[in-house]
């Protein structure tokens, strides 16, 4: 150990003969010479020794942490009450002082400003005890000078005040003035954060709607002459301790300008804080709206006075304008009124709209289940039109049709299509010409209606052969139809004249398919009535018809299912639009179904399947389909559900068969 410097020491007192009255001799010659020893420390000194040699601290900088620990341990102070540090404030470089969190350091994050003398003692005394050096295991006193340095600034008013004035928790904004809310909530939380800067205490509160003028006014002269106390030495960016002094100097004077800088800035937050609450205080409102009115007595004394003399022609200014209001509100009531049924009108078309488009979709597009996607396309492109250009009561009177030409099948339903969509086309066709124009052509063409002939036998032929030829989806498919019948259903050797007589229109053509069409109708109602007369048993032996082996593989529809299923069954291989087939001998009553050969099933079993089938169609039972089965079930006798949709397979089957045969 090296060894140590000797202290100084005092001489021995003089002897009692010794006398200060008397005169004496210093006799320097009988002095012993000075010498220079060694001295080792021992017992508490080798203790401190030791520990100042430790954490290499000089003697006064030891001295002062073991008095601040012995001033620490005293039993108003318990370390329970302290605040827990964050891993990230342990680690604080004590160098870097001016960017660490003092009233953190100290564990008084939730005080902060608000900490008295008494709380900052206590709140240094237990990080003391906790972080002290010597309860250090490594020995590290990083932290501990972190909070020696915050209890250096927080014990001095001075330096505590530089430190609030740039709290970095400190939230300086002020409320938009387009904030939304009540004003007092908005505005008294910010005037009681700028209050501790008032050198003068204590500082008024905003208050609320009920205060009394005075109370207002005080509140806001004390706020517009704000003395606050708030600097910005802490953030000064140039450090002053310079080698020159003139250095020195120049950084000082810069640094004075920058917080002179701030100072105003804050300032002028300050005022502009007062002027918005002000303007937008309502009770300063109210004030100004009261100082008005007791200014314009007079002025209202005056009024008051002219509208006494003018009072018999306001009044009959104002009968006139009630009138006028009255004329105005039943123009409004009538204009509300006409917009409502005009926004009925246009729900009345999208629900006609939307009811159209299901039936298509339901029933294929009214087109056979193998057709083109041009075909569908075109079906389409025909429905759009029609939606486009017809109105409500129009719109309501296609849906009827078509509602009532779902049981028929898709081909009557591709009637009641194509007439619509003639119908249209020639709406189009005539708006284009003038009023003369119409007026000319309309008797011309009663005169071709009136001239017209019943439509003959091969012209009926011709239509049935032109509406194979050219079948649903077909571009421009009944003009194609009519100018085909026009061209070869006339008698041979026609003459011009005959012909042009005879000519039909699309429209005629889509007529006569209809009456054509409704006629077969009828003759299958025929035969579904004669479903509910006794039939005879026919034996399993019985020869199956050779009729199935007669259709066209062109004509013969797949199976379809749901709506379609339902208003549209396979008759003998066709759609239910084709004339049923003359009885057998055998039997008096023929189901209208080529069915499959079944031992198991009875001619009348068959006729019930089809008559429940129709009276139960699929589109009503969509959601709940087991209880349409439960019901034809019921109507045919002798046979269970299961049985019944085994039956229904058999001759979907049978047509998928006699269809990839065909083809």
């Amino acid at each position: 150990m090296a060894p140590i410097a000797a202290p100084t020491l005092s001489l021995p007192s003089p002897p009692k003969a010794w006398d200060s009255n008397k005169e004496h001799v210093v006799h320097a010659n009988s002095l012993s010479a000075l010498l220079s020893q060694g001295i080792e420390p021992v017992g508490h000194e080798f203790m401190n020794v030791c520990r100042r040699h430790r954490h290499k601290r000089s003697m006064s900088e030891d001295a002062g942490l073991e008095q601040a620990l012995e001033d620490a341990d005293s039993e108003d102070v318990s370390l329970e009450e302290d605040e827990q540090e964050s891993p990230k404030l342990l680690r604080s470089d004590p160098l870097k002082w001016k960017e660490q969190d003092h009233y953190a350091v100290l564990g008084l994050s939730k005080l902060r400003w608000a900490a008295n003398d008494d709380d900052i003692k206590r709140a240094y005394r237990r990080k003391v005890l906790k972080h002290h050096p010597d309860k250090n295991p490594d020995g590290s006193d990083s932290f501990f000078k972190c909070v020696q340095k915050a209890w250096e600034i927080m014990s001095e008013p001075v330096k505590r005040r530089q430190w609030d004035s740039c709290d970095p928790k400190f939230d300086d904004s002020i409320p938009s003035v387009k904030a939304k809310g009540d004003f007092f909530d908005l505005y008294a939380p910010v005037f009681d954060k700028e209050r501790r800067f008032s050198k003068t205490q204590p500082v008024p509160t905003l208050g609320d709607e009920h205060s009394p003028r005075e109370y207002v006014e005080t509140f806001y002269s004390f706020w517009f002459g704000l003395d606050s106390w708030r600097t910005f030495e802490n953030l000064d960016e140039e450090d002053t301790e310079a080698d020159s002094r003139e250095e020195r100097r120049w950084l000082d004077r810069k640094n004075k300008t920058e917080r002179t800088k701030r100072k105003k800035a804050d300032t002028a937050r300050v005022n502009k804080l007062v002027e918005q609450a002000f303007s937008l205080d309502p009770r300063i409102k109210a004030f100004k709206e009261s100082d008005k009115y007791a200014k314009d007595a007079k002025k209202r004394d005056r009024e008051a006075a002219q509208k006494a003399a003018e009072e018999a022609a306001k009044k009959k200014a104002d009968d006139e304008k009630a009138a006028l209001e009255k004329a105005a509100n039943d123009a409004k009531e009538a204009a509300q009124n006409e917009k409502k049924t005009r926004e009925a009108a246009k729900n009345a078309i999208r629900k006609e709209k939307k009811t159209i488009k299901r039936i298509m979709r339901d029933n294929n597009n009214f087109l056979p289940a193998d057709a083109s996607a041009d075909a569908v396309a075109f079906q389409l492109q025909k429905l759009d039109e029609i939606l486009e250009h017809v109105d409500t009561a129009a719109l309501e009177q296609f849906r009827v049709k078509l509602e009532e030409a779902v049981p028929s099948g898709a081909e009557i339903l591709e009637l009641v299509l194509d007439e619509e969509h003639l119908a249209v086309t020639e709406a189009k066709a005539h708006q284009s010409t003038d009023g003369a124009t119409k007026a000319q052509s309309a008797p011309k063409e009663e005169t071709a209606k009136v001239a017209k002939h019943p439509w003959a036998t091969k012209e009926t032929a011709t239509l049935i052969k032109a509406v194979k030829m050219f079948p649903g989806g077909t571009i421009d498919r009944w003009e194609k139809i009519s100018e085909y019948v026009n061209e070869h259903g006339g008698e041979e050797n026609e003459t011009a004249d005959a012909k042009a007589t005879r000519s039909r229109t699309p429209k005629e053509a889509i007529n006569q398919s209809k009456t054509m069409q409704s006629a077969q109708a009828a003759d299958r109602q025929r035969l579904q009535a004669a479903a509910h007369k006794p039939i005879g048993k026919v034996n399993v032996g019985e020869d199956i018809s050779e009729r199935f082996e007669e259709v066209k593989p062109e004509v013969v529809a797949k199976p379809v299912t749901g709506k379609a299923a339902a208003a549209k069954p396979i008759v003998n291989g066709k759609a239910a639009a084709a004339k049923p087939a003359t009885p057998a001998a055998a039997s008096p009553v023929t189901p209208t179904m080529m069915a499959p050969p079944n031992a198991s099933w009875s001619t009348e079993q068959q006729l019930a399947l089809e008559q429940a089938m129709r009276k139960y169609p699929a589109a009503t039972f969509r959601e709940t389909p087991n209880e349409r089965w439960e019901k034809i079930a019921e109507d045919v006798t002798g046979k269970n559900k299961k049985e019944i949709k085994q039956r229904v397979k058999e001759l979907a089957d049978m047509v998928k068969k006699k269809k990839q045969g065909g083809k």
